[in-house]
């Protein structure tokens, strides 16, 4: 059976507070393939790496991040929440994520800005730190994706297929999800573990797509997706997730 590769969701965040350069670090000490983050715009046109919209879950701010300075998310504390052994930890920037795992691992973005400006900004900080070939874009916001393509069409992008209507057939899903793969010209195709068959998966990979098992978080999902021949997964348990898989 093929080992999948192992992507660490806001990095291993059962160690350190999610999505800080702490969880990134350990998560690339610990050989993972990729790291997965997501990244937004601040009121004054900087990139910033933060799961949620909105401040507060994994910080002490409030209010939409996109409406925040950088040197006022940049004051936030975002680690006492996880263990005091991290206050003061702070919100990074896309540039300190990159410098931290350039050369060491894969980046796949989820982009949370909606704009061409974001994305522009985006495109020029992967080029400018040369990691094209080791960079994934992915979003919910389609017409972002579609953007990725027009600028920079040699950039690998991600599609997000998540569990099907109760009124949709198996076979029709499938039919619609290998058609949205080709019409958009996406390399990779996100699943829901309920869309992990092997038969299914074998079809994507044959039309020379790779598929990527999103956030499998317990050993049934791993092991499912590892039988059916997935490529890659993503996940929040990061030390199952390596065990699961060595």
């Amino acid at each position: 059976m093929k080992k999948p590769r192992v992507v660490a969701r806001c990095g291993d965040q059962q160690n350190a507070p999610e999505s800080t350069l702490p969880a990134f670090e350990q998560a690339i000490a610990r050989g993972v393939h990729a790291i997965e983050f997501d990244v937004h715009l601040t009121r004054d046109g900087e990139l910033v790496v933060h799961h949620d919209f909105y401040l507060g879950r994994t910080n002490n701010g409030k209010g939409y991040i996109g409406d925040l300075t950088l040197a006022e998310l940049r004051a936030l504390d975002a680690g006492t929440w996880f263990d005091a052994r991290f206050t003061g930890e702070k919100i990074p920037t896309l540039r300190e994520v990159l410098e931290l795992g350039k050369g060491k691992v894969r980046f796949e973005f989820d982009m949370k800005g909606s704009s061409l400006a974001f994305l522009e900004r985006l495109l020029n900080e992967i080029t400018q730190f040369g990691i094209c070939d080791d960079a994934e874009l992915t979003s919910a916001h389609i017409p972002l994706l579609f953007q990725v393509k027009k600028i920079s069409p040699k950039l690998r992008i991600g599609m997000f297929f998540y569990r099907l209507p109760e009124w949709m057939t198996p076979a029709l899903g499938q039919r619609h999800i290998l058609d949205w793969m080709t019409l958009s010209n996406s390399q990779v195709a996100h699943l829901h573990s309920s869309l992990l068959e092997k038969e299914f998966v074998s079809r994507l990979r044959e039309s020379g797509f790779l598929v990527h098992g999103s956030n499998l978080n317990t050993e049934e999902e791993i092991m499912q997706g590892a039988d059916s021949g997935i490529d890659q997964f993503s996940t929040d348990k990061l030390e199952l997730a390596l065990n699961c898989t060595n």
